[in-house]
């Protein structure tokens, strides 16, 4: 015959395991809402083709300046620094190349998982989140979602 404690331990790990798997949910949601849904300002990864830092060319040309004149950067220093940052951004834009594609992979992959859990009406409602959040793309990262996911269990497919 078994005693109540080994019956009232088992449900206290049981009751354990499932607050953890829930707290490791909420912070997967809070990584995903913050890191693919909605991206901090300020340069990105993939803005690292516009020019050092992300920016446009001109806007770099300004911020080297600007760096220059605040430091009292003699005519040479400038040159030096000037040709070291053109050596870094072709460097950051040769690993891009190679990254990109599979960063682009991983996030779309991770985007139709998204899809396969969500209902058509929250399917639509995050299609029109990231047509507000990317534009006229109107993709999440990581390039097209791919095709629609199975439709839930007794609910009607996506159109396709």
């Amino acid at each position: 015959m078994t005693s109540p404690q080994p019956l009232a331990r088992g449900r206290m790990v049981a009751a354990l395991v499932l607050f953890l798997v829930a707290v490791a949910g909420g912070l997967t949601a809070v990584v995903l809402d913050r890191f693919v849904l909605r991206p901090p300002p300020g340069p990105r990864f993939h803005d690292f083709g516009r020019g050092p830092g992300g920016r446009p060319p001109e806007r770099e040309r300004a911020a080297r300046d600007h760096f220059a004149k605040e430091l009292g950067l003699s005519p040479e220093q400038r040159v030096r620094i000037d040709s070291l940052m053109d050596r870094q951004l072709k460097e950051i834009r040769a690993v891009r190349e190679q990254v990109q594609p599979r960063l682009d992979s991983i996030v779309g992959q991770t985007r139709r998982e998204i899809d396969a859990i969500l209902t058509p009406e929250q399917r639509k409602k995050a299609q029109e989140l990231a047509q507000r959040r990317f534009g006229d793309r109107g993709e999440w990262p990581g390039g097209p979602m791919g095709p629609p996911p199975p439709p839930h269990e007794g609910e009607p497919g996506p159109p396709r």
